[in-house]
């Protein structure tokens, strides 16, 4: 956890890098430093506001932390309408307890460290007598009045019906247009997270790949108000947005490295269902509107657990983007490494319903759709060679809602290897195969003569008829190759073999 002096050189590092009014101070270092900033208001450490304090490798002004602090007080506190109410509030926040207005030394303090900075200097305020306006000042460099929460929710709205920012709201049209963001995102969803839990709020943005920097918008609502975003919400549900912005529903965003510029990861640019094996595409922007395409596959492992997806972006000024994306995309994983076609197959769907997303299986060699595997009839044609015949079964899911939206979900090996009964009756010799319907070739010999060879459906329907004298007969499907012997028309089998014959 970090102590009172890291968090004054977060705030004096704020106020060199962006200057005091748009300082990017983070609510916990305007709340790690108070401690600190409280000696400073009193005189108790850093006497002279504008002489620089060393320590561990780093250097303050104290001055400029002072200066950041305010910043983070007119950020993170819904500053009263009354200014006469204005000097109880913020020393009470600052934990002087009882105190209705700042001492004279403190008074010279504060006007010492405003006419230190050259960006506060010029926005010093004096009333007609000559005395000094600390509240006016105050207001002129940091323009508090606009962040009251009525002012500041009525900018919010102008912002998003106009696409312009009121003019006393200019200083922060940067974290307007960040609220504006996250509302979009909030308004979007059907049943957005408890709009009065904050930290539900920021993890569902952040899920979202909206990255809000500091001062984090959402915070500085909730600090004014636990119900601001709430009555924001119901007052701007059902209106026309200029912008349209979603949050993917099945994935989430985790950010590992970023710049402090980054604005938002777009992990897939399309509304539409993801599924394993199919390329998405997404983009990350930084703030100042540079941005750099991406792509990424979602993919399960062989158990059906989804596998993260690191990115990893670098933009051409130097800028590195490094975050984790976790999916929960259709995938499907059978229970056989190979199907033996006409068995039952078991498989399972991941990641969605089988009733509000269909699927429909056909064979990699030809023939129609089906809806059911196990209605799948081999192409008989194609089984004339030696088996076992191989084929695939391919999956596909129709993921939005008409019939040319199929994607292909998976592949799984198919073998056909035919089978075959023969028996011989009063009429002759009947072949059966499978599957059924396939052809056997029939060679036929009477004695040592050829007859002729044929193909026979293998229905159950008479293939070789009895003749007035004995046939061999040699059936064979596939790589299985069967030898028949036929008594002629007339006579049984069983006499025929005890020799009862000619």
């Amino acid at each position: 956890m970090a102590d009172l002096w890291t968090h004054a050189v977060r705030l004096d590092r704020a106020v060199r890098t962006d200057g005091v009014a748009q300082a990017r101070v983070a609510l916990e270092d305007y709340e790690g430093a108070k401690g600190l900033v409280q000696r400073i208001w009193l005189g108790e450490w850093g006497k002279n506001l504008r002489e620089t304090v060393r320590s561990r490798g780093e250097e303050v002004v104290p001055a400029r932390v002072l200066l950041g602090y305010l910043r983070g007080y007119f950020l993170y506190r819904d500053i009263p309408e009354n200014d006469q109410a204005f000097w109880p509030h913020f020393l009470e926040d600052l934990g002087l307890r009882g105190k209705r207005l700042p001492s004279l030394d403190q008074y010279n303090r504060l006007w010492d460290a405003l006419n230190w900075h050259p960006e506060t200097r010029p926005k010093l305020k004096f009333f007609a007598d000559g005395s000094r306006d600390f509240v006016g000042t105050l207001d002129a460099v940091f323009h508090f009045r606009a962040l009251r929460l009525a002012a500041l929710k009525s900018a919010l709205v102008q912002y998003r019906e106009t696409g312009q920012v009121p003019e006393e709201a200019k200083p922060y049209q940067k974290i307007l247009e960040r609220l504006s963001q996250a509302l979009d995102l909030l308004l979007a969803e059907e049943e957005p997270p408890g709009l009065e839990d904050q930290e539900a709020v920021l993890g569902f943005l952040r899920e979202a790949g909206l990255h809000l920097g500091e001062p984090n918008p959402v915070r500085l609502l909730f600090y004014r108000s636990p119900g601001a975003l709430r009555d924001l919400y119901q007052k701007l549900k059902g209106r026309p947005s200029s912008k349209k912005r979603f949050r993917h529903p099945q994935v989430r965003v985790e950010v590992l490295s970023a710049p402090r510029e980054l604005s938002e990861i777009q992990a897939a640019l399309e509304p539409g269902p993801l599924v394993e094996g199919w390329r998405v595409y997404g983009k990350v922007v930084l703030e100042d509107g540079r941005f750099r395409r991406f792509y990424w596959t979602p993919r399960y492992s062989r158990e059906g657990e989804p596998l993260p997806e690191e990115v990893r972006l670098v933009f051409p000024e130097g800028e590195e983007v490094r975050f984790r994306l976790h999916h929960k995309a259709f995938g499907l994983r059978f229970g056989v490494a190979r199907w033996r076609l006409g068995e039952r197959l078991p498989y399972r769907t991941l990641g969605f319903d089988q009733e509000r997303y269909p699927l429909r299986f056909y064979l990699a060699s030809g023939g129609g759709f089906v809806t059911s595997p196990e209605d799948l009839k081999p192409d008989l044609e194609a089984l004339h060679g030696e088996g076992p015949y191989k084929d695939e079964l391919i999956v596909e899911v129709r993921v939005d809602g008409h019939s040319e939206g199929w994607r292909r979900l998976a592949i799984l090996p198919v073998e056909v290897e035919p089978g075959m009964e023969i028996w011989v009756s009063e009429e002759g010799l009947h072949v059966r195969t499978d599957p059924l319907g396939l052809p056997a070739r029939l060679r036929v010999w009477a004695g040592e003569a050829f007859i002729g060879e044929t193909l026979a459906k293998g229905d159950g329907a008479l293939a070789v008829p009895k003749a007035l004298v004995p046939l061999k007969v040699e059936v064979s499907l596939g790589n299985e190759l069967r030898t028949w012997e036929m008594a002629p028309k007339g006579w049984p089998m069983r006499w025929w073999r005890l020799g009862l014959g000619f």
